[in-house]
């Protein structure tokens, strides 16, 4: 069993590398749950479970938005947890006007897999 600093270490690599939709394949659990402070657009709840419902929460965040920039801290791990200070700029398809974004994300492992996810931001 990889120890949660790999774990931790392997899935920011990956998501330093804008490669989000491998990452959550490689290490989310069938069960993950996703919390975000608020409902994303298109009717989404704020809290799903499971990878599908997971998948579909991440692409409708954004709004269709696509990541130019990211700059992740991190990862902090402490126990069965770990967490990412990311920065990043979206840049909107149809206009082309790029916004800054900052959040915060916490990351539960159980076994080799993210159990959850809880972001943080405004």
């Amino acid at each position: 069993m990889a120890s949660i600093e790999d774990i931790a270490r392997d899935f920011t690599a990956l998501l330093r590398a804008g490669e989000f939709e491998t990452a959550g394949d490689r290490y989310w659990a069938p069960d993950v749950t996703s919390i975000e402070p608020a409902a994303p657009p298109g009717g989404l709840c704020a809290v799903v479970s499971g990878i599908e419902a997971a998948r579909i929460k991440r692409r409708a965040r954004f709004g269709g938005a696509r990541i130019d920039e990211i700059g992740i801290d991190g990862p902090f791990v402490t126990g069965d947890q770990f967490a990412l200070f990311l920065d990043m700029v979206l840049i909107n398809p149809a206009s082309g006007v790029r916004q800054a974004f900052t959040e915060i994300a916490l990351y539960t492992v159980r076994g080799d897999r993210i159990a959850e996810e809880r972001y943080f931001y405004d």
